[in-house]
């Protein structure tokens, strides 16, 4: 019973949001000027809710910034990432590029030390590629994974019951202004409904704002938890960059003084 009861409150919430958001061009002019000369009551949403709401948006363009700035750490060639992808096409990024010429000139072009250095440095290269590719797929999978998703659907449902609850306060005005012009009895019924229908939808819609500023001191700790563990991800792959070549260029060095 209690379900049929909450599926019924979403439904009317539905249609009423819609409706406020779809009145006629006309109707809205006439209640934003009755609410500036006193003929239409003006409704505002508590200050201090509204200021809740303003926070919660700015947080959601921070988060915005921060996954886009962490993607462009680990994918430094914005057509990849504006495509929506993470990794280049198979043996298209920078490290497997230059590995694949490094083996190239190794082979076909220099011969004896030179040959050996090249080679050396182009299997190191291909590890250190080998590694991007796999950070690249941590970072979306694992590693900003809930960022990635909060700054999806959780800023369009945010952006979405904003706008839902902002066309239904002029949908509460003009409900509550035919109701107090009723003349019949019919007409108070039938406007008072309206009305009434009008009130439920937007404290629905509020609740569910609501919800999403209650929760998030919790979300921020998830999410500076990701961002940590991404910083984390990337210093590694820095050590291994460096490592690796400076591996390299010691033991080509002392194989050489041998010599």
């Amino acid at each position: 019973m209690e379900k049929n009861s909450t599926d019924l409150q979403k439904k009317e919430t539905a249609e009423a949001a819609e409706k406020a958001a779809k009145a006629g061009i006309m109707n809205r002019l006439f209640v934003k000027v009755g609410q500036k000369v006193g003929v239409v009551e003006w409704t505002k949403l508590e200050p201090n809710f509204e200021s809740n709401i303003g926070k919660l948006i700015t947080y959601h363009r921070i988060v915005f910034k921060i996954v886009d700035m962490c993607e462009a750490q680990i994918q430094l060639d914005p057509q990849v990432l504006q495509n929506g992808k993470i990794e280049h096409p198979k043996e298209s990024s920078p490290w497997e590029l230059i590995g694949g010429w490094l083996r190239y000139l190794s082979t076909y072009h220099f011969d004896g030390g030179a040959a050996k250095a090249l080679e050396r440095y182009s299997l190191a290269i291909g590890k250190i590629a080998t590694k991007e590719r796999i950070s690249q797929k941590k970072s979306r999978n694992q590693l900003i994974r809930k960022m990635r998703l909060y700054t999806s659907g959780e800023s369009e449902k945010l952006n979405e019951n904003y706008a839902h609850i902002k066309s239904l306060l002029h949908g509460i005005d003009d409900t509550r202004h035919h109701l107090k012009s009723a003349s019949t009895n019919k007409e108070v019924k039938e406007r008072g409904e309206a009305y009434k229908k009008m009130i439920f939808a937007f404290n629905d819609k509020s609740s569910e704002i609501q919800g999403c500023i209650d929760e998030v001191t919790s979300i921020v700790k998830l999410h500076q938890m990701e961002f940590m563990k991404f910083a984390r991800e990337m210093m590694l792959f820095n050590n291994i960059v460096d490592n690796t070549l400076n591996e390299t260029r010691i033991r080509l060095a002392t194989a050489t003084e041998r010599k």
